[in-house]
C-alpha cells in the first residue's frame, strides 16, 4: 500500500504576485524560496516549515474557478496575535475567532480573493 508522507505544497491562485508576496511576508513572516528555472515567472514559491505555498498568477483567459468552499488552512503559534495582524492588514475577515473543544480558528479572504483559515491547536 502506498502511504501519503506529508503534504508537499498548496497552490494559491493570485492576479498581483507582487502583492501576494507581501501580504504574506508581512503577516506570517513566510519567506520566498529560489523558484526552479523551468518554471515561468509567473510562479512564487513561498516556505512554510517543510511545505511550500506556490503563488500562480492567474492566465487571463481562464475564468477564474469558484472556491465558496476551498481554503488553506495554516497553524499559527499565537492565534490571538494573528487575529490582530490580519485586521490590521484590512483584508476582509469571514469569521471572529472560533472556539472549539480541540482548537480556534478564524477565517478571512487574502488581497487576491482566497479564504484562508488560520488555526491553534
Amino acid at each position: 500500500m502506498v502511504r501519503a508522507m506529508r503534504l508537499f505544497h498548496a497552490t494559491l491562485p493570485v492576479w498581483d504576485l507582487a502583492r501576494a508576496e507581501t501580504f504574506w511576508r508581512d503577516l506570517l513572516a513566510i519567506e520566498r524560496h529560489p523558484t526552479p528555472s523551468y518554471f515561468p515567472e509567473t510562479v512564487v514559491f513561498l516556505g512554510l516549515g517543510d511545505t511550500m505555498i506556490h503563488l500562480v498568477r492567474y492566465r487571463d483567459d481562464i475564468p477564474r474557478p469558484d472556491y465558496r468552499s476551498t481554503h488553506l488552512a495554516i497553524e499559527v503559534d499565537d492565534l490571538d496575535a494573528a487575529f490582530a495582524r490580519v485586521q490590521a492588514t484590512g483584508v476582509r475577515l469571514l469569521t471572529d475567532i472560533v472556539e472549539r473543544p480541540d482548537m480556534r480558528c478564524f477565517y478571512f479572504v487574502d488581497t487576491e480573493g482566497n479564504r484562508i483559515e488560520l488555526t491553534q491547536h
